[in-house]
Protein backbone atom coordinates (compact mmCIF):
# COMPACT_ATOMS: atom_id res chain seq x y z
CA UNK A 1 0.00 0.00 0.00
CA UNK A 2 0.98 3.30 -0.76
CA UNK A 3 1.98 6.08 1.73
CA UNK A 4 -0.15 8.66 1.02
CA UNK A 5 -3.37 5.57 0.59
CA UNK A 6 -3.19 4.99 4.52
CA UNK A 7 -4.95 7.83 5.61
CA UNK A 8 -7.67 8.28 2.94
CA UNK A 9 -11.29 7.11 3.57
CA UNK A 10 -12.81 5.22 1.22
CA UNK A 11 -16.66 4.72 0.53
CA UNK A 12 -18.03 2.07 -0.36
CA UNK A 13 -21.72 1.24 -1.97
CA UNK A 14 -22.53 -2.45 -2.17
CA UNK A 15 -26.22 -1.87 -2.91
CA UNK A 16 -27.45 -1.14 -6.59
CA UNK A 17 -30.32 1.33 -4.99
CA UNK A 18 -28.24 3.94 -2.69
CA UNK A 19 -25.05 3.79 -5.94
CA UNK A 20 -28.13 5.01 -8.52
CA UNK A 21 -29.06 7.54 -5.74
CA UNK A 22 -25.51 8.86 -5.86
CA UNK A 23 -25.65 8.94 -9.19
CA UNK A 24 -28.49 10.82 -9.52
CA UNK A 25 -27.96 13.30 -6.52
CA UNK A 26 -24.62 14.20 -7.98
CA UNK A 27 -26.08 14.75 -11.65
CA UNK A 28 -28.38 17.18 -9.85
CA UNK A 29 -25.87 19.29 -8.20
CA UNK A 30 -24.27 19.36 -11.48
CA UNK A 31 -27.02 20.29 -13.19
CA UNK A 32 -27.99 22.67 -10.68
CA UNK A 33 -24.23 24.44 -10.79
CA UNK A 34 -24.08 24.14 -14.52
CA UNK A 35 -27.25 26.66 -14.46
CA UNK A 36 -25.89 29.17 -12.16
CA UNK A 37 -23.04 29.60 -14.06
CA UNK A 38 -24.79 30.05 -17.09
CA UNK A 39 -26.75 32.57 -15.57
CA UNK A 40 -24.02 34.01 -13.53
CA UNK A 41 -25.85 33.53 -10.70
CA UNK A 42 -23.85 34.96 -7.76
CA UNK A 43 -22.45 32.45 -5.05
CA UNK A 44 -24.21 31.74 -1.75
CA UNK A 45 -21.19 32.44 1.11
CA UNK A 46 -21.07 31.06 4.21
CA UNK A 47 -18.34 33.05 7.24
CA UNK A 48 -15.52 30.93 7.94
CA UNK A 49 -11.80 30.68 9.60
CA UNK A 50 -8.86 28.89 8.81
CA UNK A 51 -5.63 28.05 10.46
CA UNK A 52 -3.15 27.20 8.12
CA UNK A 53 -1.03 24.71 9.92
CA UNK A 54 1.73 25.34 7.98
CA UNK A 55 2.40 29.10 8.22
CA UNK A 56 0.08 29.41 11.01
CA UNK A 57 -1.66 32.35 8.89
CA UNK A 58 -5.52 32.98 8.95
CA UNK A 59 -7.76 33.06 5.97
CA UNK A 60 -11.07 34.02 6.78
CA UNK A 61 -14.35 35.17 5.02
CA UNK A 62 -17.23 37.55 6.45
CA UNK A 63 -20.11 39.18 4.76
CA UNK A 64 -21.70 42.72 5.14
CA UNK A 65 -24.75 44.41 3.54
CA UNK A 66 -22.51 45.53 0.63
CA UNK A 67 -19.46 42.96 0.38
CA UNK A 68 -18.10 39.70 0.71
CA UNK A 69 -14.45 39.71 2.05
CA UNK A 70 -11.84 37.29 1.78
CA UNK A 71 -8.87 38.18 4.44
CA UNK A 72 -5.70 37.08 4.25
CA UNK A 73 -3.61 37.90 6.81
CA UNK A 74 -3.86 41.74 7.37
CA UNK A 75 -4.83 42.12 3.26
CA UNK A 76 -8.99 42.32 2.94
CA UNK A 77 -10.12 41.56 -0.57
CA UNK A 78 -13.77 43.24 -1.42
CA UNK A 79 -16.01 41.44 -3.69
CA UNK A 80 -20.03 42.86 -4.60
CA UNK A 81 -21.97 40.98 -2.67
CA UNK A 82 -24.50 40.85 -5.40
CA UNK A 83 -22.36 40.75 -8.50
CA UNK A 84 -19.65 39.35 -6.90
CA UNK A 85 -17.27 41.76 -8.85
CA UNK A 86 -14.24 42.35 -7.67
CA UNK A 87 -14.30 46.11 -6.19
CA UNK A 88 -10.55 46.41 -4.24
CA UNK A 89 -7.98 45.51 -1.62
CA UNK A 90 -7.25 46.95 1.55
CA UNK A 91 -4.17 47.03 3.80
CA UNK A 92 -2.66 48.42 7.11
CA UNK A 93 -0.29 51.00 5.84
CA UNK A 94 2.56 48.93 6.90
CA UNK A 95 2.41 46.68 4.33
CA UNK A 96 1.96 49.73 1.73
CA UNK A 97 5.52 50.79 -0.18
CA UNK A 98 6.01 54.37 -0.15
CA UNK A 99 3.41 54.92 2.37
CA UNK A 100 2.99 58.80 3.61
CA UNK A 101 4.42 59.42 6.98
CA UNK A 102 3.30 62.33 8.77
CA UNK A 103 4.86 64.45 11.95
CA UNK A 104 3.95 66.62 14.27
Amino acid sequence: MATGMRNTTQITVQQHSARLWLRLKTMARNTFGWCLERFKAPAKLKPFEFVDPATDETVYLYTSKRYSVLCFGERRYYFDRVSGEFDGISAPASLVSEWAKFSD
